[in-house]
């Protein structure tokens, strides 16, 4: 008990610091063993010393730092990258040399990073070597109305707009209904 209220007086001597507060706080112990704490001098009290909390500020930027936050960013970044596993980005489907029937043209892709998209990582599909869309931070696509044929996938995981890896390239073959292709009715019996 004895020491649950010394820590309680000390956290409201600190939590006060703001405030004007006694220069000295003294305390004693009376015959029942009850700690009490004053800021009046009294012949049994002992002075009770208590050193404010030290408080760090952040370092200054260097002289020659001109960008200021950005480079303390930057920094913090690669300090992170140490301790992220490779940079590494895979397609997960389609498979390679699959076949794929759509007759609207469309293909799901989905893709896996070895890290978590987290500020300034986006992942970007290339399809058949162009750019498909914006970089994202999905791991999803939903391509429509893709002509039927070969064409080849890859995926690129970029750190600030910089591609840090690339997934292999695949290829898939995309069958759809040819628009002049005959159709077939049923006969009437």
């Amino acid at each position: 008990m004895k020491i649950r209220t010394l820590t309680l007086l000390i956290g409201l001597v600190i939590g006060m610091s703001g405030m004007a507060v006694a220069d000295t706080i003294y305390t004693w112990e009376d015959e029942n063993g009850v700690i009490h704490f004053t800021d009046q001098p009294s012949p049994e009290a002992k002075v009770l010393d208590i050193k404010p909390p030290k408080r760090q500020s952040a370092p200054a930027p260097a002289a020659n730092d001109t960008a200021g936050d950005a480079t303390t960013a930057a920094h913090a970044d690669d300090e992170d990258e140490a301790n992220l596993p490779a940079a590494a980005v895979t397609l997960l489907s389609p498979s390679h040399q699959q076949t794929l029937r759509d007759n609207s043209g469309n293909i799901q892709v989905t893709a896996n990073s070895s890290r978590k998209l987290k500020k300034g990582h986006t992942v970007r599909l290339l399809l058949d070597g162009k750019v498909e869309g914006r970089a994202q931070t999905q791991l999803q696509w939903q391509l429509t109305n893709i002509n039927r044929g070969t064409h080849t996938l890859q995926v690129e995981l970029l750190k600030y707009g910089k591609v840090i890896a690339s997934s292999d390239k695949i290829t898939v073959y995309l069958h759809r209904a040819g628009v002049n292709q005959k159709r077939t009715t049923p006969q009437p019996r």
